[in-house]
């Protein structure tokens, strides 16, 4: 009977492998032909930087020959590194476009990698609480990266046409059910965060269920919580399918295997020169309940 341990390592062994195999599958083919690839290194954060706010960001590039070497040491960066946050994730935005006689065995490739990455935070989530979680994986892999272990390879379904590279730099706003909310907060009672007091957090939450309580009827609620500025690629397909554009993150170099090489728009420093005006936002009173992002909404009901 296997230990969680003991699993955990196994599946991680797994991983290695799968991920052996499929840098042997790329590199074997930029050895046969040549295999278009870019990718956009970023500045690396220093620990105690991840939360100052992000004013600019110095994009770089790479292509040919190195873009592949980032790119298969980008899939398998998933410890520690000397200096650098662990609360801000590596990330390395780009592209690698392969033979369109390769996709089967890539396709393969990329799911047996991604079905174990599933089943490496499967295995995670089962210890029971955040401390026991922790244990077990930095016990098990001492300085190991979660994140970057369970974020998923994408190899794209279709020809694509076009890759435009950006920033996203917005809010999550959605739109949040009273009641739901009510029943949540009275779960919360007697779950108190570590290092708080049982009785401070009690009074904390009372109060936070006599807001939501006391709102007029015309009051609805949202959830408005910022998002880290991160990368992302604009993907329209070369097919005509619906919906032809599709908007995907660019945390890893995206896989294609097709033979007609798309038009890229490549990723540029941060902030833009340009930038989109965008509508004023509607939400902008003060948050009801700050560590939740949760905040009161009136709709506009004079439209006729």
């Amino acid at each position: 009977m296997f230990t969680p341990a003991a699993r955990l390592r196994h599946t991680f062994s797994e991983l290695e492998a799968a991920m052996a195999a499929l840098s042997d599958l790329i590199t074997q083919a930029a050895d046969t032909a040549p295999v278009n690839a870019c990718c956009f290194p970023l500045p690396d954060v220093a620990s105690g930087d991840e939360h100052e706010p992000v004013t600019h960001i110095e994009v770089a590039r790479l292509d040919g020959a190195a873009a592949i070497t980032a790119t298969l040491d980008g899939y398998r960066q998933w410890f520690i590194r000397p200096g650098c946050s662990t609360k801000a994730s590596f990330r390395l935005p780009g592209y690698l476009v392969l033979p369109a006689t390769l996709k089967p065995e890539l396709q393969a490739l990329t799911e047996d990698i991604n079905r174990l990455k599933g089943e490496f935070k499967a295995q995670v989530q089962e210890a029971e609480s955040r401390d026991q979680k922790f244990a077990l994986v930095h016990d098990t892999l001492p300085g190991l990266i979660t994140l970057q272990v369970y974020r998923q390879l994408v190899l794209l379904p279709h020809p694509v046409s076009r890759l435009g590279f950006t920033w996203a730099n917005k809010q999550i706003i959605q739109k949040i059910d009273k009641d739901k909310l009510v029943k949540q907060l009275t779960d919360a009672r007697l779950s108190p965060p570590p290092l708080t007091d049982a009785q401070t957090w009690l009074q904390c939450v009372d109060r936070e269920i006599y807001d939501v309580k006391r709102l007029p009827p015309g009051v609805e609620l949202r959830l408005r919580r910022p998002v880290k500025t991160h990368p992302m690629v604009n993907v329209r397909w070369r097919e005509d399918i619906s919906p032809r554009q599709q908007q995907v993150k660019a945390h890893l170099p995206l896989l294609l295997c097709q033979d007609e090489l798309p038009a890229v728009t490549a990723l540029g420093n941060y902030p833009p020169a340009t930038t989109r005006k965008r509508r004023a936002a509607r939400i902008t009173d003060e948050p009801l309940i700050p560590r939740l992002h949760i905040y009161p909404y009136r709709p506009d009901n004079t439209k006729p």
